[in-house]
């Protein structure tokens, strides 16, 4: 008998406890209902500076349409956020409130790995081979290769992309040739070439593959080709061949 008292003492305590909780959830709620959007705060998860707070909120009043002074539960949360991700440099937003009335947005902008430069046209890319435009007054401090770039857009030459990609990385992680090569460019063929910073020489790659190999054999030119002053130099060395070394003193 006590212990069946005992349970019901328990499912009566707990039973108090779920309906005080569900009171204070709903009373929260419905003080939150009437709570007014009066401020716009946005924090930004990295250092980049393609879009400001300005360029936020700007963006939301002419897309999204009036928030300061709308009630906090009428605030279409989810639409903001994907209508900021439509933006090309936003990778991620997240929106929420507060009770204290302020709508917060958080942005991460995507991480450019790359700067493409194509005559009067410019362009950076991702990790992920995501291409988007350039900024007016903002220029991500990432390496920059120019010349006769293929299209990347819209997923084209994703092999190539990921193949540049590849060279960068390989280059910044480098012991022997982070410091020694001061250039990546595309040539009129659209073949890879790399400028040292010491010498004349033009580097062709090709096609951006291979990148171990071909680092290999122009570890070779330096121990067992590379003329000595008397001698000249060589203004090109084609890497592209398998197992090929092509030294040109005229092109």
């Amino acid at each position: 008998m006590r212990i069946a008292i005992k349970n019901i003492v328990v499912c009566a305590v707990v039973a108090l406890m779920l309906a005080a909780f569900a009171l204070l959830v709903g009373c929260g709620k419905a003080g939150r209902d009437k709570v007014l959007c009066n401020a716009l705060d946005v924090q930004f998860k990295d250092a980049y500076e393609f879009v400001t707070a300005e360029d936020i909120r700007s963006f939301l009043d002419r897309k999204y349409g009036v928030y300061i002074g709308m009630r906090l539960d009428s605030l279409d949360l989810g639409r903001m956020e994907r209508m900021l991700e439509e933006k090309s440099v936003v990778k991620k937003s997240e929106a929420w409130t507060t009770r204290d009335g302020v709508l917060h947005i958080s942005i991460v902008q995507r991480a450019p790995a790359l700067r493409f430069q194509r005559g009067g046209q410019g362009f950076y890319i991702d990790n992920t081979g995501y291409v988007f435009p350039l900024h007016s007054s903002y220029t991500a401090p990432v390496p920059l290769i120019e010349g006769n770039i293929p299209p990347l857009e819209d997923g084209l030459n994703s092999d190539w992309s990921a193949g540049i990609l590849e060279l960068s990385s390989y280059l910044a992680s480098s012991k022997v040739w982070k410091d020694r090569i001061e250039k990546i460019c595309v040539n009129d063929k659209g073949e890879v070439e790399l400028r040292p910073v010491e010498g004349k020489e033009r580097f062709i790659f090709g096609f951006p593959d291979d990148i171990r190999a071909k680092f290999e054999k122009m570890g070779k030119y330096y121990t067992h080709i590379k003329p000595s002053k008397e001698e000249g130099y060589y203004k090109s060395v084609n890497l592209k061949y398998n197992k090929q070394i092509i030294c040109r003193k005229d092109i």
